[in-house]
């Protein structure tokens, strides 16, 4: 519960610095950085800190067979799915606790929510379901579009970034799995 503390004072004291969009501009293009700053800005800084993870685990390890750009790519784009529009801060706060203390509830609530993203006018409550069905399956959602712009590379690695990594999943998806364990 510490670590989710700290990711919560992370998140309101979020930015991006200059460095920060130069390394961003480095690795995407302008149709993926539509999606990267289409995320609140504390999960773009989330991101970026998988990113800049995953860069010092490859430096400080003997990898073979990985290809770091794709890497990198993949950990700034690997939670895409969950856009400024669809889940704020308190409803990713609340998603997590409902996670935490009703894990199948919550699975509940979200599995029903997701007919809801046709319906632009939500109430109060259906926000709040919806954004139960953002948490839950961001992971797929990302994929999707990234599949869309025909990054099928990247949408297969972080379609299963919350997934159980066996030994035998690519490293790329690995690393950033650590990663973002990290962040």
């Amino acid at each position: 519960m510490i670590k989710r503390i700290r990711q919560f004072w992370r998140a309101i004291k979020a930015k991006l610095t200059v460095e920060d969009k130069v390394f961003i501009d480095k690795y995407l293009n302008d149709e993926e950085q539509k999606l990267f700053f289409a995320m609140r800005v504390y999960d773009q800084r989330h991101v970026l800190n998988v990113a800049y993870t995953a860069q010092r685990i490859i430096e400080q390890n003997q990898y073979e067979n990985i290809d770091c750009i794709l890497l990198i790519r993949a950990c700034l784009l690997h939670d895409v799915g969950r856009t400024a529009k669809d889940i704020c801060l308190m409803d990713k706060v609340t998603s997590v606790l409902l996670g935490k203390f009703l894990p199948q509830k919550s699975k509940q609530w979200a599995n029903r929510a997701e007919k809801l993203k046709l319906n632009k006018e939500k109430s109060f409550w259906q926000k709040r379901r919806y954004a139960l069905y953002i948490y839950y399956n961001h992971a797929q959602l990302g994929a999707e579009k990234l599949n869309e712009l025909g990054l099928n590379d990247i949408a297969e690695i972080i379609r299963y970034h919350h997934e159980k990594v066996d030994c035998k999943a690519c490293g790329e998806l690995q690393i950033l799995c650590l990663a973002d364990s990290l962040n």
